[in-house]
């Protein structure tokens, strides 16, 4: 029985590293293959700098979650039961669509064991136009997950203006108003993103991604500059 469980935990620590080496691998080629990127984003300005269009909607985002949690995320959310804590999230979600003006094809409340995507609050994906968000947290009890996740909705469909607003300036739509080197910055960092177990300092720097932190910021109302409006 000694010798079995021996092997047995061989087992698991030999799975176990050739996971880890596996994902070095995967790891080290996806830097190789974004080098020049990963170089040009180190050298790029870390400070949000927010154009006209993004301030006035985030600013009305603001003001919306001001009207429907006048007393805090928590007073409302506290005594809901799951049912009505999903149905608050989907009107939000659907709210914030119009607000950011945007439209979302496939909208995924999901619930998963599975790494990553268990540990991530939420996560959008322009190829598909999709919004994916993590139920276990929406429905977690802990009030500070539930806050985050109403955020999330925000931060991950600014992620879905980012992509209209490039679409948009190739078929010549609609670009929101944004500078067309912002729009190309947007673009170019779409093509060469760089995911979090990358680089946990150069996911939250390249440009999208600082967008969207800064933008939830405003939304939070925790932005230096526009803290008091």
């Amino acid at each position: 029985m000694i010798e079995f469980g021996i092997l047995i935990a061989g087992s698991f620590i030999l799975e176990y590293l050739l996971k880890r080496l596996s994902f070095w691998h995967e790891k080290h080629k996806y830097i190789q293959e974004h080098r020049e990127y990963i170089q040009q984003l180190e050298k790029m300005d870390n400070e949000y700098h927010p154009e006209k269009p993004d301030i006035e909607t985030a600013l009305k985002c603001k003001e919306y979650l001001f009207q429907i949690f006048p007393n805090g995320i928590q007073e409302k959310t506290q005594n809901m039961t799951h049912e009505e804590i999903i149905e608050l999230f989907k009107k939000i979600e659907k709210d914030a669509e119009q607000l950011l003006d945007v439209h979302i094809d496939d909208i995924d409340f999901y619930t998963t064991e599975e790494p990553p995507y268990c540990n991530y609050c939420g996560f959008y994906c322009h190829d598909e136009h999709s919004f994916h968000i993590n139920t276990v947290f929406i429905l977690s009890r802990i009030p500070e997950l539930i806050e985050e996740q109403v955020y999330t909705i925000f931060h991950e469909l600014k992620h879905a203006r980012q992509w209209a607003a490039i679409e948009g300036k190739l078929n010549g739509t609609k670009d929101y108003g944004y500078s067309d080197e912002q729009i190309k910055i947007w673009a170019e960092n779409f093509n060469n993103y760089i995911p979090v177990f990358i680089s946990d300092e150069l996911y939250r720097k390249q440009p999208v991604e600082k967008d969207s932190f800064g933008f939830e910021l405003i939304i939070k109302g925790e932005h230096k500059t526009y803290v008091a409006q």
